[in-house]
């Protein structure tokens, strides 16, 4: 089947609605071929679109899963830049909010969801309003904002026809049981301070920036080279210096050189401009639990005592060691004290007061102010 040759009246007469998408739609069963608007495309079936999210809940829960969507959905809209030429070879220049709502008026007629109204535009912020969306009807037994396609769609059309980053807000969703699906987009500067905050928040995680080149040996993470580490080749290295040193004093040279770890890693965060101490601390145990060292499940702060208890799930001495009788957790006790001491600029020390290798729950840890040492009259 020979394709229908698509021109400039044909676009005017989608975008003034004097035409609707079906008198470009050309389906050729025999040749298993389907094509809108000259471009090959496909059906989307409920069932995929819910493996997709499922695959990513798996492993990142529901929340995280969504961003997953989104960030694979960000490429497909990427993809649109070759539309937004042919518009502009055939003397049709649209503003991005208007080129935008082509998208999704083409997205829509094939069964993507309701219409989109444009709510707000203006060269920084774009915002719109759908009835609901494909997803959000697929996914709405998830009961949480699921609209990671939209999202997606929004930050890679838009950059891919203005050359800069967009990030997306679903501010209502069907699927959490609102009236509407609104979207607001934000053009936003692309930089290491926006990602880590969007990590400590919850609204990514740090896979979605790791730069993975495994041919040539690389991983990056928000631009930074990263090594991983083996539990064995971890437990390794423990237990060498154990042999050299002795368990004891062994603990302490752990302890020290974690400590010191933590401390550097707030200094790293400290010049990418984060100055407020309460970020850099949940910054940085924001990137360490999500990098496997360990969970935190909550922190309590003893106003008087000027103690604070952090209680972990796990940390990666305990899973790295199991079952000892006793505490192991010298190098998350000197990480947790790093990170705490360079924050806020005070001296502290930190205690595993119980520990799952010890048969506990949980890792304990309590954290309290150092005294000064005194110094010789």
């Amino acid at each position: 089947m020979e394709k229908k040759k698509i021109g400039r009246e044909d676009f005017e007469a989608f975008l003034k609605g004097e035409k609707d998408i079906t008198s470009y739609i050309e389906l050729d069963p025999l040749a298993g071929s389907y094509s809108v608007f000259g471009v090959n495309t496909a059906s989307n079936p409920n069932y995929l679109i819910k493996a997709i999210y499922e695959m990513y809940e798996a492993n990142l829960g529901r929340k995280l899963a969504v961003q997953a969507v989104r960030k694979l959905f960000r490429s497909v809209g990427s993809g649109s830049v070759g539309l937004n030429n042919l518009l502009k070879k055939e003397g049709i220049n649209l503003k991005p909010a208007e080129f935008l709502m082509l998208v999704f008026k083409l997205q829509h007629q094939q069964g993507w969801g309701a219409p989109f109204e444009l709510v707000e535009q203006s060269d920084k912020r774009i915002v719109l309003r759908a009835k609901q969306t494909f997803e959000s009807q697929v996914m709405k037994d998830w009961n949480i904002p699921v609209c990671g396609i939209h999202k997606g769609w929004i930050e890679g059309v838009l950059g891919a026809v203005t050359g800069k980053n967009w990030f997306c807000l679903e501010t209502k969703c069907h699927a959490k049981g609102d009236d509407t699906c609104e979207f607001v987009a934000d053009q936003v500067e692309s930089s290491w301070k926006f990602k880590a905050r969007a990590i400590v928040n919850g609204d990514s995680a740090i896979t979605e920036f790791i730069e993975h080149k495994p041919l040539e040996g690389k991983i990056k993470l928000i631009d930074d080279p990263v090594v991983m580490m083996p539990r064995f080749i971890f437990t390794s290295m423990m237990n060498s210096l154990k042999k050299t040193m002795g368990e004891l004093p062994a603990g302490g040279v752990n302890y020290r050189a974690h400590m010191d770890m933590g401390k550097e890693s707030v200094g790293h965060y400290r010049k990418m401009g984060i100055d407020k101490a309460n970020i850099l601390s949940e910054m940085a145990f924001a990137f360490y639990s999500q990098m496997g060292w360990f969970s935190i499940i909550e922190t309590e702060w003893n106003e008087v005592a000027k103690t604070k208890t952090m209680i972990l799930s796990h940390t990666v001495e305990s899973e790295a060691f199991g079952n000892t009788g006793k505490n192991v957790c010298f190098c998350t006790a000197g990480l947790l004290a790093g990170i705490i001491e360079e924050s806020f600029g005070i001296r502290v020390q930190a205690k595993e007061i119980r520990c799952r290798s010890k048969g506990d729950e949980n890792c304990v840890f309590l954290v309290t102010n150092k005294p000064e040492k005194s110094s010789l009259i």
